[in-house]
């Protein structure tokens, strides 16, 4: 809030670890009160290059919601959409994906997933769809159950035709040994991007599987800031990234990343 009643929203959460986040706003409120709100870039400099210890999930995500809070405040003040002051709109439709797969080929499960599929391109006109490997998911799995998440994607595939994308979210959890053997039985499929196939903590790791699979390879929500996107950029590791704007250090941060990406022709 600022002493002339401007109100500025931004999103300082983490999964798992609200009172954390809440604590570095907290404590960060000390060098902001007092300041002009309207010095964003300076501000995102100071809060991040005056910390002993840099970066971390806690501080970028206090300082992500800071940002976009401090966005929010500039575009109420100059009285323009925050898209206006950072050159104005390159697009104006934005394509998005639903939530949708088949874990269960029961006869009940699959009618389930048959309508809810109908319903999210009859209602909601979707034409691409993300789907997990289904269960807690581990970091090897037996052939039967590889088995199964194949046939599973292959009845989605066939429900869905040819001029609908389908994508595949590991969620991190698998080796890079069975990470690569699950995307080549994915290779008929014809995945728009599988995300996540291993842990972030390890680049070359996804370096290996994007060098051994045919189809993208998107990462992303879990790395923070410029320089974690760095390495997966000058590796070659991804084809798409996807930088959560709570997370990677707010609109500042999230277009400088993008500025990067374009460079290695690299999709947002």
């Amino acid at each position: 809030t600022t002493d002339d009643g401007i109100v500025g929203w931004g999103e300082a959460t983490l999964e798992n670890k609200p009172k954390s986040t809440m604590a570095a706003v907290e404590e960060l409120s000390e060098y902001l009160i007092g300041k002009d709100p309207l010095r964003i870039e300076h501000h995102w400099q100071h809060i991040y290059r005056s910390a002993f210890f840099r970066g971390g999930n806690v501080l970028m995500s206090a300082l992500s919601g800071i940002d976009q809070a401090l966005w929010d405040i500039a575009g109420k003040f100059y009285g323009v959409p925050v898209y206006k002051l950072l050159g104005g709109p390159t697009r104006d439709r934005v394509r998005v994906y639903a939530h949708w797969g088949i874990h269960d080929r029961s006869d009940e499960g699959l009618a389930k997933s048959r309508a809810r599929l109908d319903y999210l391109q009859k209602a909601g006109g979707y034409n691409a769809f993300k789907a997990g490997p289904g269960g807690k998911g581990r970091a090897h799995e037996p052939p039967s159950r590889i088995d199964d998440f194949i046939a599973c994607a292959q009845l989605m595939r066939d429900w869905v035709g040819p001029d609908v994308e389908l994508a595949f979210d590991f969620h991190g959890k698998m080796m890079p040994a069975i990470a690569i053997e699950v995307c080549h039985q994915l290779k008929s499929v014809r995945p728009m991007f599988v995300e996540e196939p291993v842990p972030q903590e390890n680049v070359d790791a996804l370096k290996l599987v994007s060098d051994h699979v045919p189809f993208p390879i998107a990462t992303g929500e879990r790395l923070l800031s410029r320089w974690e996107f760095r390495t997966v950029l000058e590796k070659g590791a991804a084809a798409y990234l996807q930088p959560d704007v709570a997370h990677a250090g707010g609109i500042s941060e999230l277009r400088r990343i993008a500025n990067m990406a374009e460079v290695y022709y690299v999709h947002m």
